[in-house]
């Protein structure tokens, strides 16, 4: 058991440290000037090209989604960027414009080219691909036509005269709006010269967008640990721990160290069901097309939620819940839990970990749906995001751990302190989780405020 409680707390360790260096690593690996990847297509007027026949002239790849039915929400942007692509390749003769139209829908009568041509009267003169789903070309950008997990339609993607990409425009987001904004005929061929003229250093991206990090993601466990809801846990944990130190007859060392050591396994347990709660929201992400629409639902979900914390909706309907009418469950646990701490102090820490953050989730609903939207947001592989809530279950577990290796009176100040301002962290985070309800409802109308 010794030797588990000291790989425990060097993963613990370990994660901690990677925290602060992982986002960067992720930046840099992401965001830098590497080679274009090639590819070869016919474009809508039957001529066979590659992207390396452009070599020695600047390359801009457009990717846009132009079909039947249309995107009403970024129609503007996507005939913008057009008009404006049809003036620079009128007017500069050192580029190269590809259009990659990701298309969905097979069984659209009309290309992407004929609605540009006929709806936006734009002289396309340039390669035009039709690319379908799974997207064989434009899956090889895939890095850079998503912002935040969404699609940016339409992007523009630089190359310079050597293949190498050395900027990307998101003009326009799905579900988060504007971006970049509509790249001009003039200030795309600024662009085009500066590279021409040694003047573009580096890789350039106007837009920030960091995505989630797993720092950030820890830090909100730190931060919701510290929420009424989680009054219980110290409860728990305070009991839990105590109890022990009673019928222990050892020194109060022996007491910190062993009230350290449950504080880290049921970190573990907590962080661990954590763990697959994301895995489960990754694989409904990866079906799931971020929108204006999602972001509605999930906003009025959360002003409902931060309702809830002023008044329990079961008190405005007047129903008992089904936890009320059937408590067996936890009651099945708590029996469980009882077994296996009579067997082991540390193996029942776990198992009180994995019980607390199952019981817990119903109650702090209103503080996880955010965390649940961020999930969903990221285009990030099912494993990924099972580790982003992993590193969320040790963030709202770590605050515990110094708590258990302290004496039973300081426990009993904190715990005393703690539930007496509760009530007005409540009505706080209450009001907070109602203001993000309303800026993610808000972007469904088009007013984007992060």
């Amino acid at each position: 058991m010794k030797r588990w409680l000291i790989i425990g707390a060097v993963i613990i360790l370990a994660v901690i440290i990677g925290l602060i260096a992982f986002p960067s690593f992720i930046e840099s690996e992401k965001f830098e000037v590497k080679p274009a990847k090639n590819f070869t297509a016919t474009d809508e007027n039957g001529i066979e090209f590659s992207l390396n026949g452009s070599r020695g002239f600047i390359t801009i790849l457009h990717f846009t989604s132009l079909e039947t039915p249309l995107c009403i929400e970024c129609e503007e942007e996507m005939e913008g960027q057009l008009v404006e692509l049809d003036k620079l390749v009128s007017s500069d003769e050192n580029v190269t414009v590809i259009t990659i139209n990701m298309r969905k829908n097979p069984y659209s009568d009309d290309t992407g080219i004929i609605m540009a041509e006929r709806d936006f009267g734009v002289n396309v003169s340039w390669h035009w691909i039709e690319d379908f789903s799974p997207y064989p070309i434009a899956s090889l950008y895939a890095d850079y036509w998503t912002y935040g997990g969404a699609t940016s339609n339409p992007t523009l993607v630089l190359l310079d005269t050597n293949q190498s990409i050395v900027g990307v425009y998101n003009v326009y987001c799905l579900g988060k709006g504007e971006i970049d904004g509509i790249q001009s005929a003039e200030s795309l061929h600024e662009d085009i010269n500066d590279i021409l003229e040694g003047n573009w250093e580096g890789f350039k991206r106007q837009s920030n967008n960091e995505g989630l990090t797993f720092l950030g993601i820890f830090l909100l466990g730190i931060l919701t640990s510290l929420t009424p809801c989680s009054i219980a846990l110290l409860i728990a944990m305070i009991s839990y721990v105590g109890s022990l130190q009673k019928k222990s007859g050892d020194t109060m060392k022996k007491y910190s160290i062993q009230g350290l050591w449950i504080g880290v396994v049921f970190t573990l347990g907590m962080a661990s069901v954590f763990f697959i709660f994301g895995l489960i929201l990754t694989s409904v992400g990866v079906f799931i097309e971020i929108s204006t629409f999602f972001y509605l639902i999930a906003g009025v979900i959360l002003i409902i939620l931060g309702i809830n914390i002023f008044k329990p909706l079961r008190e405005l309907i007047k129903r008992k819940t089904k936890e009320d009418k059937d408590p067996k469950v936890m009651e099945k646990g708590q029996k469980l839990f009882t077994k296996l701490s009579k067997k082991s102090i540390y193996l029942g820490a776990f198992f009180l970990g994995v019980l607390f953050s199952i019981g817990w989730a119903p109650c702090a609903m209103s503080l996880m749906m955010p965390v649940f939207v961020l999930t969903l947001t990221q285009k990030i592989s099912i494993l990924t995001g099972g580790l982003f809530l992993f590193v969320f279950g040790l963030g709202h577990g770590i605050p515990i751990i110094p708590l258990c290796a302290v004496t039973s009176s300081f426990r009993g100040k904190v715990g005393n302190k703690y539930v007496s301002v509760g009530r007005w962290m409540q009505r706080i985070f209450g009001i907070l989780i109602i203001i993000i309800g309303i800026i993610m409802a808000a972007r469904f109308w088009g007013f984007n405020l992060w």
